[in-house]
């Protein structure tokens, strides 16, 4: 497929972050509405678009610690579980590092630029370039779909497939894009 390594493995990642009713119209503009990561999920991608491995953490934000009822209600990620569960944002970007090596990585839209600011944020170094990111929609638009009526939880939709049903899930998310491509490939054999 165009605009994927055509060997050697690669990641497909997406990232839960902080929100609150209205954010996204927003843009995430007053005072405290920072996108804090508090969930990492990826999958590890063969050439023949097999799921090798997967990786998933949660992360317990800093500069808003308790989260909004929105977010819980949106993603069924609980303050129990992030207080009990969660890595503090370096040690989880540091984990992610690790099992995601130097391989080509693929999200839908800016996570990886969604990752950078958290590390500055709270004064991490952040290990990937910009550049080791490719933004998946591009994949899905030379194959003329029209990505604006998707997001990650639903691509799968455009080939008339039911996506995974546990959307905003970050690993369910990069499950839902991995279907999406493998329905793409069905359809072009």
């Amino acid at each position: 497929m165009e605009g994927l390594p055509q060997s050697g493995n690669f990641v497909i990642f997406d990232t839960e972050y902080t929100a609150w009713e209205g954010c996204n119209k927003r843009g995430w503009t007053r005072p405290n509405e920072h996108r804090e990561i508090v969930q990492i999920g990826a999958v590890l991608v063969g050439p023949d678009l097999a799921e090798l491995d997967s990786f998933k953490c949660l992360v317990k934000p800093t500069k808003n610690p308790k989260l909004s009822q929105y977010f819980t209600d949106l993603t069924r990620i609980t303050q129990a579980a992030v207080d009990t569960k969660g890595f503090a944002y370096p040690d989880a970007l540091t984990c992610y590092a690790s099992w995601a090596g130097g391989l080509q990585m693929y999200c839908w839209g800016m996570d990886l630029e969604i990752m950078a600011y958290n590390a500055k944020l709270v004064g991490a170094p952040f290990p990937f370039p910009i550049e080791q990111k490719r933004d998946i929609r591009s994949v899905f638009e030379l194959a003329g779909i029209a990505t604006l009526a998707y997001m990650s939880s639903t691509i799968p939709r455009a080939f008339g497939e039911e996506p995974p049903p546990t959307a905003h899930d970050a690993l369910s998310d990069a499950r839902s894009i991995l279907q999406g491509l493998r329905a793409f490939r069905r359809r072009s054999a």
